[in-house]
């Protein structure tokens, strides 16, 4: 077993090339949590700024996925950051108390208290320094308030708690006088999710399925599964799941591909509250195979619906008709649109 792996990461190692710093295997974890400082202006321009509209994922969090990562996995995730939730306005009772989330004995996670797809402390942390960093640069220079309010400001959400909380902890950094504010009075854009644009949905345009069969039973999709089929007999192999990863069929790689991904990154990434961070041999951050699989999953995640000017217009076409409803409000001068991978 041990003389296949070798053999396999060996021609690999012969076939790779370094590109950029953002293909660095553990790019995708952020382990720095915060970025560099936006550069200041230096063109001696005095044109005045108008309008920022960011976009961006919800922070670092606990696997999404219910499901066997490998045989023998042993990995435990422990999460000290709990949620609360309550409601607020009622017009019989008022305001709730805000009750602690707990899971109770019906985890999925093994370890202490981790829901499926949490938010996690480092995650809690990335955006608190977003909205420092960019309130820095863009607060004063747009004339905000210490206390944002519409329709000058915009926040915007799927229905999706690690991507609220997500929001909610870039709203902490760029506006610290929240926390001391009613949180009634404060307001978040939270579409149902069979209505919501932020990521391709076929609720919302019924001819995307379509379009994704389509594309699936192209030669194109065809050939890239092929091309990675003695990669998958490998995943298999050293997973001890031949059989999951023995599909050929282009409507299961997404599933398959993201899923493997997402168990990677959340026991290798040292933003994620996992120990043992142990992976299988070959699928290290050290292996060639790891940035393949997150290649592969973000094809089949994201890059497919970029695959033909029907899919894109599908995919995409609704949100990029949200923002430009968002450009036309009078006074509007910052959003920020959170959601995921997509």
């Amino acid at each position: 077993m041990r003389t296949v792996v070798l053999s396999l990461i060996g021609a690999l190692v012969a076939t790779e090339a370094h590109r950029f710093p953002e293909d660095e295997p553990t790019y995708y974890c952020h382990p720095k949590i915060q970025w560099d400082d936006v550069p200041p202006r230096e063109d001696g321009s005095d044109a005045q700024l108008e309008r920022v509209l960011i976009f961006a994922r919800h922070g670092a969090r606990t696997p999404v996925h219910d499901m066997t990562c490998w045989v023998g996995d042993e990995t435990r995730f422990t999460c000290p950051t709990e949620t609360f939730y309550g409601f607020t306005n009622s017009p019989s009772a008022g305001r709730s108390p805000g009750f602690t989330r707990i899971r109770g004995k019906e985890g999925v996670l093994p370890g202490d208290n981790c829901v499926l797809g949490q938010l996690v402390d480092a995650g809690v942390q990335m955006h608190v320094a977003n909205g420092k960093q960019l309130g820095a640069t863009y607060k004063a220079a747009l004339g905000l308030e210490e206390v944002p309010s519409e329709p000058e400001v915009m926040f915007r959400s799927t229905d999706v708690p690690r991507v609220y909380q997500s929001v909610q902890a870039f709203a902490m950094g760029m506006f610290p006088e929240i926390t001391s504010e009613d949180a009634s009075g404060l307001k978040i854009i939270i579409p149902d999710s069979q209505r919501d644009t932020l990521t391709p949905s076929a609720k919302v345009c019924p001819r995307l399925n379509d379009a994704l069969d389509e594309f699936y039973d192209s030669p194109e999709a065809k050939d890239r599964v092929d091309r990675s089929k003695f990669e998958r007999a490998f995943m298999g192999l050293t997973t001890g799941r031949p059989e999951d990863f023995s599909t050929n069929d282009p409507r299961d790689m997404e599933h398959l591909y993201s899923g493997l991904y997402d168990c990677m990154t959340s026991h290798v990434c040292s933003t994620v509250p996992s120990e043992p961070k142990n992976v299988p041999l070959g699928l290290g951050t050290s292996s060639p195979l790891f940035e393949r699989v997150e290649e592969d999953a973000t094809f089949w995640l994201n890059n497919r619906y970029g695959t033909t000017e029907e899919l894109k217009r599908l995919a995409y076409g609704p949100l990029i008709g949200d923002i430009l409803d968002d450009l036309s409000i009078p006074g509007r001068r910052f959003s920020l649109y959170l959601g995921h991978d997509t």
